[in-house]
C-alpha cells in the first residue's frame, strides 16, 4: 500500500504508525496479511508502481488516478473511496510582489511533479486567468515540477517565486519561508484511495475489508482529532527524519476535510482540467473508474 508524506494521507499516515507500532488498523480487518507500506513523493510514482505491480492498492491524488485510468483504457486503476478534500494551496515568495494572476508573467511556479494533481490544478488555473504555460517551460509562465522538500529550501533562499503544494508543505512555507497564500481550493478533491484492478478482482473479500476498514479509519479520525494528529506528526518524523512540530500538524488540520465520499464532479473537472493542460487526451467514463465487487 502507499502513500506520500503529506498530511493530506491523514488516513495513511494514521495507519501507517498504527502499523508502526505493533498496532495496525487494517490488519485488523486482514488477519494473516501484512501490510507493506511503500512513500512515494508524488502521485505519478505510485501509478507506475500499480502499472509495475509493486504496489496493489494506494493513496493517491485524483489526476495521477485518472491519468493511470485513462492510458490504461480503464484497465488498471480503480477508486475505493474519498479520503480528504482541501488542503493544498498557491503560494507565493515575500519578495516577489505577486498579488494577481498577470503578475506571474515571467514567473516560475513548482509543483510536486508532472501530471501530479497539482501540477494538474496549477495549469489549469494559469489557463482560465489567461496565461499560457507549456510543457517544455515555454509561455507565460514557467510551470517547474519541484520536490516538496526542495521547493521549500529554494522558497527560504529566495529563489522560488511561487509554489502550488499541500500539506504540510503550506505551513511550513508559510513559517519557514514567509510566503503569503494566493489562491486556495477548500472543497477541491486531494487524496483519494485507489487499487489495482487485477488484484482487486482477485481478491474481492479483502478488497471489501480494506474499504470498509478506510471507512472506519476516517471515523476515528474524526471522532479522536488530537491522537490522530499526535500520530501524524509522528509518522511525519519517521518518514521525513525531520522533527515534525505538532502544532504544525494542528494548524495543517483546519484546511483539510476528511471523507470518504468520491466526487464524480470533482473528478470530471480534473478530466477537463488536464486535457486543457495537454496531459490527457480521451478518457473512458468515469463513472467506471468507480470500484464495483465483481459478481
Amino acid at each position: 500500500m502507499g502513500s506520500f508524506p503529506n498530511i493530506t494521507h491523514v488516513q495513511a499516515l494514521v495507519a501507517r504508525n498504527m502499523s508502526r507500532n505493533g498496532e495496525g488498523w487494517f490488519e485488523r480487518y486482514l488477519p494473516g496479511y501484512t501490510i507493506e507500506w511503500q512513500t512515494f513523493n508524488a502521485g505519478p510514482s505510485a501509478a507506475e508502481a500499480i502499472f509495475g505491480r509493486t504496489a496493489d492498492l494506494t493513496y493517491i491524488g485524483p489526476s495521477p488516478a485518472i491519468n493511470a485510468y485513462a492510458v490504461s483504457s480503464g484497465r488498471e486503476m480503480r477508486l475505493l473511496a474519498g479520503a480528504v478534500n482541501g488542503g493544498a494551496a498557491l503560494l507565493v515568495s515575500p519578495d516577489s510582489h505577486i498579488a494577481k494572476p498577470s503578475d506571474f508573467r515571467g514567473k516560475s511556479i513548482a509543483t510536486p511533479q508532472l501530471g501530479n494533481t497539482q501540477d494538474v490544478s496549477c495549469r489549469a488555473w494559469l489557463t482560465k486567468n489567461g496565461l499560457t504555460c507549456t510543457l517544455e517551460g515555454g509561455g507565460d509562465v514557467r510551470v517547474s515540477p519541484t520536490t516538496s522538500s526542495l521547493q521549500l529550501q529554494l522558497m527560504r533562499q529566495g529563489k522560488l517565486d511561487a509554489s502550488w503544494t499541500v500539506e504540510p508543505w503550506v505551513s511550513l512555507m508559510e513559517k519557514l519561508a514567509g510566503a503569503h497564500l494566493l489562491v486556495q481550493e477548500p472543497d477541491v478533491v486531494t487524496t483519494v484511495l485507489a487499487g489495482r484492478v487485477a488484484w482487486l478482482n482477485a481478491h474481492p473479500q479483502e478488497t471489501a475489508k480494506i474499504i470498509r476498514a478506510h471507512r472506519e479509519l476516517t471515523q476515528w479520525i474524526l471522532d479522536h482529532p488530537q491522537e490522530a494528529q499526535k500520530r501524524v506528526a509522528a509518522e511525519l518524523s519517521e518518514l521525513t527524519q525531520t522533527p515534525v512540530d505538532l502544532e504544525l500538524v494542528r494548524s495543517a488540520w483546519q484546511r483539510l476535510t476528511l471523507t470518504n465520499e468520491i466526487d464524480l464532479t470533482g473528478l470530471r473537472q480534473f478530466v477537463k482540467d488536464a486535457q486543457a493542460a495537454d496531459l490527457l487526451d480521451r478518457v473512458p467514463p468515469i463513472e467506471s473508474m468507480l470500484y464495483t465487487s465483481p459478481q
